[in-house]
């Protein structure tokens, strides 16, 4: 017999109990037949799973070793009926959540922990995009939901997109830097001369775009907005960030916020998602986005 749930349930049973009769009452099956499926497991094996010389069945040291390491294998049955039986019904087998950098994450882990518990078949996937990297990893299908997608989507046929709220931009430097002692507004001549420091979008197909920066400015990539914000701590280049990202610095006098010619106006989010993907996973994540936007604050 070969092993299968059943006949690795049955033993499970009797080791837990101590006996082929109880197992038998609670499997609501006849002792004999009990017996029959130890014994020919045990010639598939090719080694004893329980002494039988006492009044109480006992396992031998190798049933011991045995019970021990497939414990995990009857939730994995259990799991993988499940699990199957979800695809079967159009549960996505993966799903791909890609985040603008510049939002607040806050909301991130109860999303993914609420989404995993409604569906535990499904892989999640996060990822970050950068400005049009959101609209192109939809656009790419590199991802089935953007959180945080910036300013009006670009001419996507296709795509719906809900509206979250706004983020607002400092413009700063750090305490070193030569302009933390300016008093007005920086002009663009007393910008120019100093590099900005940017996150680099990350779009493939739609034209990238920058943040903020001059023409003739010497640019300074970071790969992720922290980096970018201890740059510009450090003096080594000045630039714009989100106001949720550095008002604690701000607070605590690490960086300083400058006054510009042309302010930076606030960036618009968005929600967005393809119209014709069907998908509950999708239509799960979208019902309880839209329910709980105003805990989750994206933007501040």
């Amino acid at each position: 017999m070969p092993l299968s749930k059943e006949s690795l349930k049955t033993i499970h049973v009797i080791a837990n109990s101590g006996s082929f009769a109880v197992a038998a009452e609670r499997l609501n099956r006849v002792p004999s037949a009990i017996s029959y499926t130890v014994k020919k497991l045990e010639e598939e094996l090719g080694f004893a799973l329980f002494d039988r010389t006492g009044r109480q069945v006992k396992l031998t040291p190798a049933g011991h070793y045995f019970i021990e390491q497939s414990r995990w294998m009857l939730d994995s049955f259990e799991e993988l009926v499940r699990n199957s039986t979800m695809i079967s019904r159009g549960v996505d087998v993966s799903f791909d959540i890609a985040i603008n950098n510049i939002i607040n994450r806050r909301g991130i882990v109860e999303l993914v922990r609420d989404l995993n518990k409604q569906f535990p078949s499904t892989q999640i996937g996060i990822k970050v995009e950068v400005y049009n990297g959101c609209w192109d990893a939809l656009y790419d299908r590199r991802a089935d939901l953007i959180i945080g997608a910036p300013n009006s989507a670009p001419k996507l046929e296709g795509i719906v997109y809900h509206a979250i709220g706004q983020v607002e931009w400092d413009f700063i430097v750090g305490q070193t830097h030569p302009l933390a002692s300016h008093i007005g507004t920086l002009t663009t001549e007393k910008l120019r001369g100093y590099p900005v420091v940017v996150v680099r979008d990350t779009s493939q197909h739609i034209l990238p775009r920058v943040s903020w920066s001059l023409t003739g400015q010497t640019m300074i990539y970071a790969p992720e907005l922290n980096t970018a914000i201890r740059m510009i701590e450090e003096g080594i280049g000045v630039g714009y960030v989100p106001h949720h990202l550095v008002k604690e610095r701000l607070n605590q006098g690490k960086v300083l916020k400058k006054a510009i010619i042309e302010h930076k106006q606030p960036t618009q989010l968005f929600y967005a998602w393809h119209a014709q993907r069907e998908s509950p996973v999708l239509e799960w994540c979208v019902d309880y986005l839209i329910k709980n936007e105003h805990q989750l604050s994206w933007h501040c």
